[in-house]
């Protein structure tokens, strides 16, 4: 028993030597702790206070900043591209109430390419509509899953600056139909041609200049052509586009892509005194009667020009082309040859007087080419 119980008093007693070992340890550490303390505390009051430098501009500074992210307006991101204003509400509680509250990063909406997420995009779209606030629009919609999200847009027509759609047929126009006064460019496809009826009346686009239509498009509806600065038309007869251009006299630039069977063309002058621009961009179906086309054209103030050589005529195009240039009383600065048969030297030589020459695409040299 006395055995057993200065077994006990050893046991405790070393213990005891151990805790308090220990708790000198803990207090040598505490102060090391203490010290380390005193030393944080300068260094985290510094931190602190730190901002960002870019968290210290003002909003006016960074919201221009955002802005400068984006493609330059009437340009636009995809809803769910990179970049895109909804990436910056991501960043931090300041920079999402700062983007929030700029209405120009939300002015201009593309659905082009977002048709794999058609509906996450008709969800966005009016959100991006609702936080522009009262800026004009620039809007590009041309997938049918995505007509919900161009739907939501409808109601805001009336900022409607740059319109691009490519609607199913004609009936989808009516969905447009109200005032449009700011509306400056305006591109219109057709996926299916459309029946017979009376065109959809836009004459009333005061501000309208620059218009895309295709051939589906173009006997759809009625614009005021005569105020049209700029012009493309895809896809389209000779006719058709003769029929229209005979109707744009102030037109400034013109880019045309015809296409289609032989068509009768009258035989009488397309004078377009304020042309400075004209692209006939190459066709997959040429007609034999789009050079007969081409020589219609009387554009004195005409300084750049493309087009497939085979407008100029498959026998002497240099030549018909110096006849042209002589019976327009231009003077070219820039020619762009596009699928040319004869050599881009016989072009040089021809035409030394104009500064920039080019042959674009491959070519194939013929050996007789005219001087």
């Amino acid at each position: 028993m006395i055995a057993s119980l200065e077994s006990d008093r050893t046991f405790v007693a070393h213990k005891a030597a151990q805790i308090l070992e220990l708790e000198n340890q803990i207090d040598v550490l505490e102060r090391s702790i203490d010290v380390l303390r005193v030393a944080q505390k300068p260094a985290q009051d510094r931190l602190d206070s730190y901002k960002y430098p870019v968290l210290t501009l003002p909003p006016e500074i960074i919201s221009e900043i955002f802005l400068h992210f984006l493609p330059t307006y009437p340009e636009a991101p995809g809803l769910l591209d990179n970049p895109s204003p909804t990436n910056l509400t991501h960043v931090c509680r300041h920079w999402r109430a700062i983007a929030i509250a700029t209405p120009a990063l939300w002015r201009s909406i593309d659905l082009r390419h977002d048709e794999a997420h058609a509906e996450a995009v008709n969800t966005l779209c009016p959100l991006w509509l609702e936080r522009s606030g009262n800026l004009p629009l620039s809007f590009f919609a041309t997938d049918n899953d995505l007509f919900p999200a161009f739907l939501s847009s409808v109601p805001h027509r009336a900022r409607w600056e740059h319109l691009e759609l490519s609607l199913l047929d004609a009936d989808e126009l009516k969905a447009i139909n109200g005032p449009m006064p700011l509306l400056y460019t305006l591109t219109l496809f057709f996926r299916r041609k459309p029946e017979p009826r009376v065109p959809f009346d836009l004459q009333h686009l005061s501000l309208l200049r620059v218009v895309t239509l295709d051939d589906h498009g173009s006997p759809s509806v009625i614009l005021p052509w005569s105020q049209l600065t700029s012009l493309t038309l895809r896809s389209m007869r000779s006719d058709s586009c003769m029929s229209i251009l005979s109707q744009t006299l102030n037109l400034v630039d013109c880019t045309l892509s015809l296409w289609g069977r032989d068509a009768p063309i009258k035989n009488q002058d397309l004078a377009l005194s304020h042309l400075k621009t004209l692209v006939f961009e190459p066709s997959s179906q040429p007609s034999h009667t789009d050079s007969d086309f081409f020589r219609l054209f009387i554009t004195p103030s005409l300084r750049r020009l493309e087009l497939p050589e085979a407008l100029l005529g498959s026998r002497k195009p240099i030549t018909s082309l110096r006849s042209f240039i002589l019976r327009c009383g231009c003077t070219l600065n820039e020619l762009r040859i596009t699928e040319g048969f004869s050599s881009e030297y016989a072009y040089r030589n021809a035409f030394s007087s104009i500064p920039t020459i080019r042959f674009i695409a491959e070519q194939v040299y013929s050996n007789d080419s005219e001087g």
